[in-house]
């Protein structure tokens, strides 16, 4: 694979990833009606990118996105969603896809929906695709798993009100008899008129922006061009405006942060001088308290009243002791 060709799929798989993480329940509701019936999918939780095996001899298996869902029927149960974004060849998806179902099965214990989302024509559109295996003629393995092929799929038919992260999904499929340019703008107009947040709208926005780029997009006539250019530009306005309030709103947390830090760090810095004045005067206080009981009381006691050390005491003893007989010598030398 080509280092463009490796960036290209990286892109695709990033992209998707984060719509199913924001998107699934739309995703099974439209292409999967029947299966979503039996699934609670307000309790769906993604695992991320699931690490499924790295076994010996054989390439480290890790599927594209995977999500724990509970069911509505019957008694309480909690199965795997695996689904696989393929944007290159089709020819080993059968085969890896039924390795993922058998590796998750086993590895988390749980029953797996096995869905494939494919991003090349000719794919089969909605469609429940086989891995078979027979030996010697004699079948011993017959795998089904869903596919979503968005390329086959019409267009006009997924522009839906209810679901308009779906309809952003038509930028890939096929646009029949509508002119790409309205293909596009059918898809921004469900996704500002939806009742989404703000972030989820942006982000569908610039998926619809990724696949159909306006520079390969032909002219229409009319006025499409110029309405979908005032969307865009409108979208790239409120993307400038949000970055502009984001790092406004980080400024203001990381200044506010110093600040805090920085009066946090004076406060302990004063809190430090005060005690060390504060210990200063305490012993200076004590030692002017036991220099006047010398001579009065014994120093054992002088100590256990000023809280000195014994030590300190019988030193200060003897200074005073020393200075004495200095100046009983001076006053001897007198005239």
């Amino acid at each position: 694979m080509t280092q463009e060709a490796s960036a290209s799929h990286t892109a695709h798989d990033r992209l998707f990833k984060e719509f199913l993480h924001r998107f699934l329940p739309d995703f099974l509701e439209v292409f999967f009606p029947d299966i979503a019936a039996h699934l609670d999918l307000g309790s769906y939780k993604p695992i991320g990118n699931e690490l499924i095996a790295n076994l010996p001899h054989a390439k480290m298996r890790i599927a594209d996105f995977v999500a724990e869902v509970e069911t509505l029927d019957g008694e309480e149960e909690i199965i795997l969603v695996h689904i696989e974004v393929e944007a290159r060849q089709l020819v080993t998806l059968p085969y890896r896809m039924f390795e993922y179902f058998t590796l998750l099965r086993a590895l988390r214990g749980k029953r797996v929906l096995p869905l494939a989302l494919t991003l090349i024509p000719n794919s089969g559109g909605l469609t429940w695709k086989t891995y078979d295996e027979d030996l010697f003629g004699q079948p011993l393995i017959r795998f089904l798993y869903g596919q979503v092929g968005l390329p086959d799929l019409p267009a006009s038919e997924y522009f839906d009100a209810d679901h308009p992260a779906i309809a952003a999904l038509t930028a890939l499929m096929d646009a029949g008899d509508m002119h790409p340019a309205e293909v596009k703008l059918e898809g921004y107009r469900s996704v500002w008129d939806s009742d989404l947040t703000e972030g989820d709208k942006l982000f569908l926005i610039n998926l619809i922006s990724t696949y159909l780029p306006m520079e390969t997009i032909p002219e229409p006539g009319g006025e499409v061009m110029v309405v979908l250019r005032d969307i865009e530009m409108t979208w790239l306005e409120r993307v400038r405006l949000e970055m502009e309030e984001e790092i406004k709103d980080k400024v203001k947390e990381e200044m506010e942060k110093e600040m805090r830090k920085a009066k946090e760090e004076m406060e302990e810095e004063m809190r430090k001088a005060q005690d060390e004045i504060r210990e200063e005067i305490e012993k200076e206080t004590k030692l002017e308290m036991a220099r006047g009981l010398l001579g009065i009381l014994d120093e054992p006691l002088i100590s256990q009243l000023t809280g000195l050390p014994l030590e300190d005491i019988l030193a200060m003893k003897r200074d005073q002791e020393k200075m004495e007989r200095g100046n009983g010598d001076s006053a001897k030398n007198l005239p």
